[in-house]
């Protein structure tokens, strides 16, 4: 799912950004919820209103037909700090959830049926196919799972229980109606992940309508369908990539040789520039003229099975990061991509 913009750690209150006035009278109900979240529900209502400009005729009716949804909070809500510290997943753990035998086999296929696509893709934004088969095979299993939950539902849900993130998920919830009014579909039939998340890509809404594009089509001639439409969905993946600083020809991670016994303190920002880690003893495994010295690299640490391997984090690393802030994530899409083109050949 595409990370979440800066504003998803606000601490902002209903109240806080509650406008001056909008229709939400003190006797607005919403039956799909419980009674302790109607103040707040009311407040929505009036943020959605004045703050997202969305007509009442389209917040009221849609917050009053929403239900409150304990499944997605359960599974949004951070775990209980446990009293047994617990070792940290390895990175060499996570990967295998994704790069099975058989979620490789799916990669080979889908690639194989939808090779012409992902090749004109490939050209117009310059994001390779493995990449882009990289996070449709994390996110949704190239479609298989894309979730059922009611977005509109969910969000609602998740701004009203996790407080911290009640700003980020209030605009997600606009974002959704504005989406379904755009898509000409009713809000209720928009379903995805317990965070609001949609289609074989996993766009939340606000990146479903700032970089979801129709393949072929000119800029802003509709929008496109993320559910069924595999060249929809690819183009607007690599649209994203290319709008967070995606640069074609360029690799992601490298590994680096350590020529000094010890490594730099690593970064899992882009805190050096080739050059400094030359000085430190730090190479790219390959590849030391693709770009200038003063390319900013991060220095990643990741254990693999048979312990600590070294990478250096080229600008693409971090575009991927711009899909998921998680490091894990972006270095799996990297090694998913890796492993299916050496399959491929």
């Amino acid at each position: 799912m595409p990370a979440a913009p800066a504003h998803d750690t606000a601490q902002s209150s209903a109240a806080e950004l509650a406008p001056a006035s909008a229709y939400c009278p003190a006797d607005l109900r919403f039956p799909g919820f419980p009674e302790r979240y109607q103040d707040d529900l009311r407040s929505f209502a009036c943020i959605l209103q004045q703050h997202y400009g969305l007509p009442a005729a389209l917040v009221i009716p849609a917050l009053q037909s929403a239900h409150y949804d304990s499944r997605a909070v359960s599974l949004m809500s951070p775990p209980p700090p446990s009293s047994v510290p617990q070792a940290p997943l390895p990175w060499w753990r996570y990967r295998e959830r994704f790069l099975s035998a058989q979620r490789l086999d799916s990669g080979v296929r889908f690639w194989r049926e939808h090779r012409r696509i992902l090749e004109d893709v490939a050209e117009k934004y310059g994001v390779p196919p493995p990449i882009l088969l990289g996070i449709l095979n994390i996110e949704t299993g190239f479609g298989s799972f894309m979730g059922n939950f009611p977005v509109l539902d969910a969000n609602l849900s998740l701004s009203l229980a996790l407080k911290p993130r009640r700003a980020f998920f209030l605009a997600q919830t606009a974002e959704t109606l504005k989406l379904a009014e755009k898509l000409g579909r009713p809000v209720s039939a928009l379903r995805g992940s317990p965070a609001g998340a949609m289609g074989m890509s996993q766009f939340l809404a606000s990146s479903y309508l700032k970089y979801g594009v129709v393949w072929n089509d000119p800029p802003g001639e509709g929008l496109p369908n993320l559910w069924q439409s595999v060249p929809d969905v690819l183009a607007s993946t690599a649209n994203f990539f290319r709008a967070h600083g995606w640069q074609p020809g360029q690799p992601v991670l490298v590994p680096a040789l350590i020529s000094r016994g010890s490594a730099p303190e690593t970064s899992t920002r882009p805190d050096y520039t080739l050059a400094q880690l030359a000085r430190l003893g730090v190479y790219p495994e390959r590849g030391r003229a693709l770009l200038p010295a003063d390319t900013r690299v991060g220095l990643l640490r990741l254990e693999g099975r048979t312990g600590p391997h070294y990478y250096l984090a080229y600008p693409n690393f971090y575009a991927i990061m711009g899909y998921n802030p998680s490091v894990y994530y972006s270095a799996t899409v990297w090694a998913y991509a890796e492993a299916l083109g050496r399959i491929r050949g």
